[in-house]
């Protein structure tokens, strides 16, 4: 019975200053909404990037030449390079290699009639498809005998075909690569995917001999690989990467300590990368809402102590007829309580809107955990306790007599 007395006593005092309440709990309220737009937002990039990484290839390791991670390419005056003597070596010391493609890549001027891009073509074996998952929509992938006799056939990435053909099927349509005419054999549905902007869905897929002969850069030399994609059967996660990593180190001459002059990556090392960014932008989006919350927290205590001088012969005459210190303690502490709660649900609503609206801005999936909504409530009266005691307390303690005779 008293608890609701104070509740509603305390509803009055807030609503009798609306304007002011409410922009007292408005740096509460954009705390708790960057709090829930923060821990969503960091977990649906999480989901889609998992998601792009499953679309891959599943037990899939990609290697490139250079250490892109340590933005190092070469090391000393050495040229990294990864050669098909490298894959011979990964091949004899590994029981759990399923297959392999390897690669080439470059840009190239590309035109069918009036089209014409410039975009990247992929040069692989018959088997990337396989390894790495991609779904063909119309016609065929390349198959080993083409590989086998340098035949000049390509496969479109979905979005390359709708640059070059519009509306047009492009199964059997001449595209000119670099001004030499290749056959179109396939094309590629929509692939999510996640390699930064290395998008799949605008490249051209040609055999690797015809590859290596037409758009090989011109600082490779005959062997060497752009890059090189494996598929493996692992008893145990990584162990394949463990192993093809001490052979290219110990093919090119690394010694101890010295770094890598390569890069190589699978789901696993990938998905580990994603969950450490969703972690440090959840960490940076607590700091700027925590912030947020203080100067919240401070304005609640500022209004507070200007609401116990603006009340002081109330709280006089209070004591005068008999209230308990404690009585009057609650009633200022349930005020601040139940102002924090209010711009607490408010920021939770303010929260749910924006997370859904950035989500659709940013193609993410909406995730709306439970948690982040419990922490943030929770937040919000333990920020009313804290800001509203020491109000609360000074409320107590005045003296019945001199609250009276305040002015």
């Amino acid at each position: 019975m008293q608890a609701t007395l104070l509740l509603r006593t305390s509803w009055r005092a807030l609503r009798k200053h609306a304007a002011r309440s409410l922009l007292t709990i408005l740096g509460i309220t954009i705390g708790i909404a960057a709090i829930i737009v923060t821990f969503s937002i960091g977990r649906g990039a999480e989901l889609k990037i998992r998601s792009q990484i499953l679309a891959m290839g599943e037990d899939a390791i990609y290697i490139i030449p250079g250490n892109v991670i340590e933005r190092g390419a070469s090391r000393g005056n050495k040229r990294a390079r990864l050669t098909e003597q490298d894959l011979e070596a990964i091949q004899q010391q590994s029981n759990n290699l399923v297959s392999f493609s390897r690669g080439h890549e470059n840009l190239a001027d590309m035109q069918h009639g009036a089209q014409t891009v410039n975009e990247r073509v992929i040069g692989s074996d018959a088997t990337l498809a396989t390894i790495a998952g991609y779904p063909i929509k119309w016609g065929t992938f390349f198959n080993d005998l083409q590989v086998q006799n340098r035949t000049n056939v390509v496969v479109l990435g979905q979005e390359l075909a709708k640059k070059l053909f519009k509306k047009t099927y492009p199964i059997d349509q001449i595209v000119l690569i670099n001004k030499t005419p290749f056959t179109v054999i396939g094309v590629f549905g929509y692939i999510d995917f996640y390699m930064g902007t290395n998008d799949p869905n605008t490249r051209a897929y040609i055999p690797f001999t015809v590859a290596d002969k037409y758009i090989r850069k011109d600082e490779l030399t005959a062997g060497d690989l752009s890059f090189l994609l494996l598929k493996t059967a692992d008893t145990k996660p990584g162990q394949t990467m463990r192993m093809v990593k001490r052979t290219l180190r110990l093919r090119h001459g690394i010694g101890q300590g010295e770094s890598d002059d390569f890069t190589i990556f699978d789901q696993e090392s990938i998905a580990a990368a994603a969950q450490e960014a969703s972690r440090v932008l959840k960490f940076f989006g607590l700091i700027a809402a925590s912030i947020s919350l203080l100067v919240g927290g401070i304005g609640v205590m500022n209004i507070m102590l200007v609401s116990v001088k603006e009340r002081t012969r109330e709280i006089g005459v209070r004591l005068a007829l008999g209230a308990t210190q404690t009585l009057v303690r609650n009633q200022f502490l349930v005020e601040a309580i139940t102002l924090c709660s209010f711009g607490g649900i408010v920021g939770i609503i303010l929260g749910m809107i924006a997370q859904h609206a950035v989500s659709e801005l940013a193609d993410l999936p909406e995730v709306l955990e439970l948690m982040p909504l419990l922490i943030a409530f929770i937040t919000t009266i333990m920020i009313g306790i804290f800001f509203g005691y020491y109000p609360a307390r000074k409320a107590s303690l005045l003296n019945p007599v001199d609250a009276l005779v305040e002015r």
